[in-house]
């Protein structure tokens, strides 16, 4: 069986932490995913997420702070409005919106970060190969 690829996007002030101080401790972790760390979870871009997943990423968890609790004037807020449109977008096209994961406020400690990368693993094992649903759209992995 293949082990499904996990893109993350991690705030550098929150998931970020949680990501290092898991490798840190060499938690046990799935092998297949990436983190890429960004200022605040609001600039992560809904284009990027789709070309990863027309790439070849089965899952993409996008990592930010506690609603209120931002350093950038609250833009997470922005950015659950934005990406919470984004799942509803991908559950019309049928890719589903299973495979992004927001998570706002959990996984800046380690034993949180390994807990909800492990759940979003486990769910997207149990999810078919993205190809067949990308291929209506003129997409190829």
């Amino acid at each position: 069986m293949n082990q499904p690829k996990i893109l993350i996007f991690a705030c550098k002030w929150c998931g970020f932490i949680g990501a290092d101080a898991a490798g840190k401790k060499r938690l046990s972790l799935p092998s297949r995913f990436r983190v890429i760390p960004v200022e605040c979870a609001s600039l992560v871009e809904t284009d990027a997420i789709l070309r990863a997943l027309a790439e070849g990423i089965d899952g993409i968890a996008v990592l930010g702070c506690h609603a209120g609790g931002c350093r950038y004037n609250n833009a997470n807020h922005t950015s659950i409005k934005k990406l919470e449109i984004l799942q509803d977008l991908l559950d019309t096209t049928g890719i589903g919106s299973n495979r992004l994961l927001l998570s706002f406020g959990t996984a800046h400690e380690d034993h949180q970060f390994e807990e909800l990368i492990k759940n979003f693993f486990d769910e997207l094992i149990s999810l078919p190969p993205l190809d067949p649903w990308l291929s209506p759209f003129g997409v190829t992995s």
